[in-house]
């Protein structure tokens, strides 16, 4: 969503919580996702940015060991940087996350805020079917994502509020225009009629979302 700038990492932090008002209880849905708190977890994250789900994953879960991947090196490094403390049991990788896959080799795979990247339809079913792959059976795969509507009329209306919120949370309407004409370029969201068709194709059951808040969603599928 706002991924566009990534010299200074901190910046980012910050302005990710000005533009989804709701990140925080957007990140507590996501991580409401896992049922199994047993040690021996490996969990997989697509697009782990800075760290910020990803400290999220390993304080809940103290026996996880966590493969995070990001394409962009001043992610990878700052959140190589942020989980130091757990070096034991992070593995971090720069790379396209569209293209990862490791066979039957997690128990959960998890991303925030990074699926609307893939530029095309086929991008993003390529990232459900390295998941599926990637996951042991009955793995989870949970992720937070930008939504549009089904309809025009309905993608128009949920922007709209978005919209409200971010102006009422302390963005201007100058930020708000300056966002529209950088960042959102690199927006490629669609609807969650698609995501859920595409995961089912995949061979998830049950696909369901489970969050959502105007244009952003929480979703958890599990392998069948």
């Amino acid at each position: 969503m706002i991924r566009s700038d990534f010299a200074d990492t901190d910046a980012y932090d910050r302005r990710i919580r000005r533009f989804v008002p709701y990140y925080d209880e957007m990140m507590h849905s996501l991580l409401a996702c896992w049922t199994d708190r047993t040690s021996g977890l490996n969990v997989l994250e697509l697009g782990s940015g800075t760290g910020n789900l990803s400290q999220g994953l390993l304080d809940r879960n103290p026996g996880c060991r966590l493969t995070a991947v990001d394409l962009v090196e001043e992610m990878a490094e700052a959140c190589r940087t942020r989980l130091a403390a757990y070096s034991g049991r992070v593995e971090i990788i720069c790379t396209d996350m569209r293209k990862f896959k490791r066979p039957d080799a997690f128990h959960q795979v998890v991303s925030s805020l990074a699926l609307h990247y893939p530029e095309t339809d086929a991008k993003k079913q390529a990232v459900c079917r390295n998941v599926h792959q990637s996951l042991k059976r009955g793995g989870v795969f949970s992720f937070s994502v930008m939504l549009t509507g089904d309809t025009p009329e309905s993608s128009r209306k949920t922007w709209k509020e978005w919209e409200q919120n971010v102006l009422h949370a302390g963005v201007s309407p100058e930020e708000l225009a300056d966002w529209y004409k950088t960042h959102h370029r690199s927006d490629h969201p669609v609807s969650l009629r698609l995501w859920l068709e595409w995961l089912r194709a995949e061979g998830f059951d049950p696909c369901d979302l489970v969050w959502r808040k105007t244009v952003f969603g929480v979703i958890r599928a599990t392998k069948a």
